[in-house]
């Protein structure tokens, strides 16, 4: 009875760390959605790292490593806007999500985003021009 219920305990945790491990492509897929050399660059990363670990075998360990997965799929869908490059204007556009944003506009620990405000962006390296900024409930300002 010992050695099958080892075997459940085994092949349960093996397919926590599957999942784990296609959560974290579909993340990959939503954030770099037509950036090929990020997706490529995420694939290879994503591999390298579950390879490096192929071999653990302490349930502690292994605890460890699925909750950073966990942290790093929360990450890439909710810890990372994306900008794309205005060629127009050569600024560079960047839309928030709901999923990045709290419904009572309190900050959490995964969603405590700063608006990029004239102010703001003087606070950065390089030269960062606002030409808009809107949230929900307010109207556009330039």
């Amino acid at each position: 009875f010992f050695f099958v219920a080892k075997r459940k305990a085994k092949m349960a945790t093996a397919a926590r760390v599957f999942s784990g491990y296609r959560r974290l492509f579909r993340a990959r897929k939503i954030l770099f959605q037509g950036d090929d050399r990020a997706m490529r660059e995420s694939r290879v990363e994503i591999r390298k790292q579950f390879g490096m670990n192929r071999a653990v075998s302490d349930p502690a360990h292994i605890e460890g490593l699925l909750t950073m997965v966990d942290e790093a799929e929360d990450m890439l869908l909710h810890g990372i806007v994306r900008g794309e490059l205005n060629d127009q204007t050569g600024n560079y556009e960047v839309k928030i999500k709901a999923e990045h944003a709290s419904d009572d506009g309190a900050a959490t620990a995964t969603n405590n985003l700063e608006p990029i405000t004239a102010e703001t962006a003087d606070k950065m390296e390089g030269k960062v021009t606002v030409t808009t900024s809107r949230s929900k409930g307010t109207e556009d300002k330039s």
